[in-house]
């Protein structure tokens, strides 16, 4: 089974927040609990009632949001992943802030250009907004080898143990995909940009064309060679940082050069 080597010694965070965007019940849920079983001393949940996938990092607004605290330090949020985020940050955490948040584990991959419409990579996003770490976590699937947590569940925890002793800059978001393998077949770890494949998506209506629905998304048949996809397919872990600053200076500076 594929090993991270450990450059540092790991020395367990005092408190971890976990959240998703496929609901507080959903299988991938329980694997990130293991996860930060290994990495945190203290674990708090905020979760989606329900599962929120593709919400982004949309949040809700005009309306309230009702928590249930479900057990000691387990929230049930009827919301967005984001809101589950700022809830827990600006206020049930606020005394007692978590060194880390963890997103996922997705059941499904949140690669590519595909990231902004992922609730898991959005709350990710949000926590690291507001200072403290995001990681979001995703399980590729596969229709031969089905949603299996196999990878992200044996390889999750080592992996996260070494990118927090290593990392020191704490402005970015972190983005893993475990690719649909067993764990024993995961063939590396390979530090990439994201890949661009999307080229359209399917569009569903009723009879009088009223009622629509976004279907299955059509994307390119190839990867960007090094990209995430690229690598997922081939059976590696991919890990991506992902900036807050989404500024494109190239053409910033052409823009300045044009019009100042």
């Amino acid at each position: 089974m594929l090993k991270t080597k450990m450059k540092k010694i790991f020395k367990k965070v005092d408190r971890v927040m976990l959240v998703n965007d496929d609901g507080i019940d959903a299988p991938g849920f329980e694997v990130v609990k293991t996860i930060a079983q290994e990495i945190a001393n203290e674990i708090w949940v905020f979760a989606p009632k329900k599962d929120k996938s593709g919400a982004g990092r949309s949040i809700t607004l005009r309306n309230d949001i009702k928590v249930i605290k479900r057990e000691e330090r387990v929230f049930e949020v009827d919301g967005t992943p984001t809101d589950c985020v700022i809830l827990a940050l600006n206020h049930f955490m606020k005394s007692e802030k978590p060194n880390l948040v963890l997103s996922g584990v997705n059941a499904g991959r949140n690669a590519a250009d595909d990231v902004t419409y992922s609730g898991t990579v959005g709350a990710a996003w949000e926590a690291t907004v507001l200072g403290v770490q995001g990681i979001a976590l995703s399980q590729m699937y596969d229709k031969k080898f089905g949603m299996n947590f196999s990878a992200s569940k044996e390889l999750g925890a080592s992996l996260l143990k070494n990118i927090l002793s290593n990392k020191k800059n704490l402005n970015t978001i972190i983005n893993i995909n475990f690719p649909p393998v067993d764990a024993t077949k995961v063939k590396g770890i390979k530090f990439v940009e994201l890949d661009s494949h999307k080229l359209s998506d399917n569009i569903e209506n009723n009879s009088d064309g009223t009622n629509f629905r976004i279907g299955a998304m059509i994307t390119k048949d190839h990867q960007v060679k090094g990209s995430d996809l690229y690598y997922l397919k081939k059976g590696f872990i991919s890990v991506t940082p992902l900036s807050l600053n989404v500024t494109d200076y190239s053409s910033l500076n052409e823009m300045r050069e044009i019009f100042e």
